[in-house]
């Protein structure tokens, strides 16, 4: 069997990589906010930016814990679930930057028309739900916070609707795109969805697969926890494919690469 200190380790070196591709694209979109001034472009690099933050609690509190289980610090702390819980209130505040970055880009669809901000309103309290579920969890079990199973299926439903939005207000222009490299953004952007989505279900079946009720492996750190990851390293991936569309992706695509994107 596979030692603590050795998963913690494997853990900590993942969330490092993913930090770090995770960095570079807020970077980028960030780049191509302030050379183009759109709103959506904005509104995409904060919710990347949150989903960021996400991943710079995971890795400071994944290798605190680390360095608690080899015994270099001490401490009353679980770092571990610390971190998880930051991450889960980060990526909730993200959620609501995807969605709003959905309802700037698609504001002439039928459904933002009609209700203009009303609906980012109230996704954003929803997921603010699963902030103030997160923090009663965390402080009500200090110095040990304990991140449950009914806040992570919330959090994995509204990321769900978030990602499923996305994909399906990009499905219509992907069918009327005329340019190469536009349907391929849009594939892109799809594609970062649904891995998005498949990120929160692994972490679901991790949290699951350690229960009390199934107890396979243990409290967490199954295949399913690393593969969430890898899926984040593609989600990341396919957003700086489809959202930047780097001038080297274009020129696979020959038609038109100088015309403007949506975004």
């Amino acid at each position: 069997m596979v030692e603590q200190s050795t998963l913690l380790l494997r853990a900590t070196i993942m969330e490092g990589i993913v930090l770090t591709i995770v960095t570079f694209v807020v970077t980028m979109l960030y780049i191509r906010y302030f050379r183009r001034r759109k709103s959506a472009a904005l509104s995409l690099a904060v919710a990347f930016t949150f989903w960021d933050l996400a991943n710079i609690s995971l890795f400071i509190c994944r290798l605190l814990e680390y360095l608690k289980e080899i015994g270099e610090i001490v401490s009353e702390i679980g770092f571990s679930d610390l971190g998880i819980n930051l991450g889960y209130g980060f990526s909730a505040i993200s959620n609501v930057f995807i969605f709003l970055f959905v309802a700037i880009v698609f504001s002439q669809s039928p459904m933002f028309r009609r209700t203009g901000m009303l609906m980012p309103l109230i996704f954003g309290a929803l997921n603010g739900i699963t902030v103030g579920m997160i923090i009663g969890s965390t402080t009500n079990s200090w110095p040990t916070p304990t991140y449950d199973l009914m806040p992570t299926i919330y959090h994995l439903v509204l990321t769900l609707i978030s990602f499923s939005t996305l994909i399906g207000f990009t499905i219509r222009p992907l069918k009327f795109a005329s340019l190469k490299w536009e349907r391929a953004g849009f594939r892109f952007i799809i594609a970062s969805g649904v891995f998005g989505i498949l990120i929160y279900i692994s972490f679901v079946i991790d949290l699951l697969l350690g229960t009390s009720f199934l107890n396979v492996w243990g409290h967490g750190y199954t295949m399913f926890f690393f593969f969430a990851y890898v899926l984040a390293i593609l989600m990341c991936s396919s957003a700086y494919l489809g959202y930047v569309m780097p001038n080297f992706v274009r020129k696979w695509y020959k038609d038109d690469v100088e015309e403007e994107s949506t975004f």
